[in-house]
């Protein structure tokens, strides 16, 4: 791969080795890339992002083998979904997700393992420790170390995007101090694996991503979809996102982020050296709509399984997101609403109303609604 941004039809390249090098003309550079890859794609690739491959191949591995367990197995460390519907920590199996709420969507067709990054020397993670499967005790270790270098990746791409929208380099540090970082582990099954009355649907139905940049690694086979941002036309060639009651397609700040997006579909094609990065909602909010947030899907018909891993770089839960002063312009679009995440909120709600606030002396959620 050539270094830069190379752009095809679909596909705008960042190359981290000008960002490295320090030097304000190549960093200059770079972010008028992210600028332009933000504007006009919503989303772009990342080369030589710094990840080492045995890193990766380790965490894959590991992946693989325990989506390969029982599923009796899988279901000893399911996820809690009566505390948090996305953020709690553990397995979610087919059909036991459905990020597209709209009238439209179904179930997804996906399983998923969710991960926290452990605060400090801690073994607690926002929302509490991470379950790992008796049976496969390497698990940690193979995908724990994975996290971390995406961690560092993302925080450098904060600051590329940081200087993209006019702000210094650490314009986002003090909303992303302690963020909340999310691994999830995702396989689509193979198309002929799903009986023909629970094959409706897609694999991930069409949503925004809650926070502020998603590193995704699409491992053996392409899936995912973008619709393009687009400028506020009304013509049949353009969806627009508007209105909607609070749920996963809008997301933890719902009816005040007004998108519009390509009708078409773009299909983001698997590259195994490249990562994928797209934007959040709260990416969104905190640059007052200079970056858009990515609404995307994933469609897999494939004969075999597909496999991904997601990093989720996210505020800290704690904080309040709003437009960033020097970004306001002529006035804020946005309101400041508590971090949190978009389903941790809804557990929150239920907590406020049982007037139980507090769990084991910790704050159940990150805010209020």
């Amino acid at each position: 791969m050539a270094a830069g941004l190379e752009w095809s039809q679909s596909t705008p390249v960042i190359d981290m080795t000008h960002w490295r090098t320090g030097d304000e003309t190549l960093q200059d550079m770079v972010a008028q890339q992210v600028e332009t890859a933000a504007r006009e794609f919503g989303f772009f690739y990342v080369d030589n992002h710094g990840i080492p491959a045995d890193v990766a191949a380790n965490a894959e591995n590991a992946m693989r083998e325990f989506f390969d367990l029982p599923p009796e197995v899988k279901h000893q460390i399911a996820a809690d979904k009566s505390r948090a519907l996305k953020t709690g920590r553990g397995y979610a199996g087919l059909h036991d997700e459905q990020l597209d709420v709209s009238h439209n969507g179904k179930p997804d067709l996906k399983e998923v393992l969710d991960l926290g990054l452990p605060l400090g020397d801690s073994t607690q993670t926002y929302l509490g420790p991470n379950p790992w499967p008796a049976s496969m005790p390497q698990l940690q270790n193979a995908t724990e170390p994975y996290l971390k270098a995406a961690l560092s990746l993302g925080t450098e791409l904060l600051s590329v995007v940081a200087r993209s929208v006019g702000l210094p380099n650490n314009g986002f540090a003090g909303i992303f101090e302690e963020p909340l970082v999310v691994q999830r582990l995702m396989r689509y099954p193979a198309k002929n694996n799903i009986n023909t009355t629970a094959s409706e649907g897609l694999g991930c139905g069409a949503h925004y991503d809650f926070g502020g940049l998603t590193l995704l690694r699409q491992i053996d086979a392409p899936g995912l979809q973008v619709q393009h941002p687009a400028g506020r036309s009304v013509d049949s060639s353009h969806v627009h996102i508007d209105r909607a009651i609070y749920s996963t397609t809008q997301g933890t700040f719902f009816s005040d982020l007004h998108n519009t997006h390509s009708v078409d579909w773009t299909p983001v094609d698997a590259h195994s050296k490249l990562l994928v990065v797209t934007f959040g909602e709260a990416m969104q909010r905190l640059t007052n709509g200079k970056v858009q947030a990515t609404r995307h899907r994933v469609v897999h018909s494939g004969a075999s399984a597909r496999h991904s891993m997601a990093v989720f770089v996210d505020p800290n839960p704690y904080k309040k997101v709003a437009p960033l002063p020097e970004l306001v312009g002529t006035g804020p679009k946005y309101s400041a609403r508590i971090a949190g995440h978009k389903t941790v909120l809804l557990a929150t709600a239920v907590a406020m109303k049982q007037g139980n606030l507090f769990n084991n002396g910790k704050y159940l959620g990150f805010g209020l609604v």
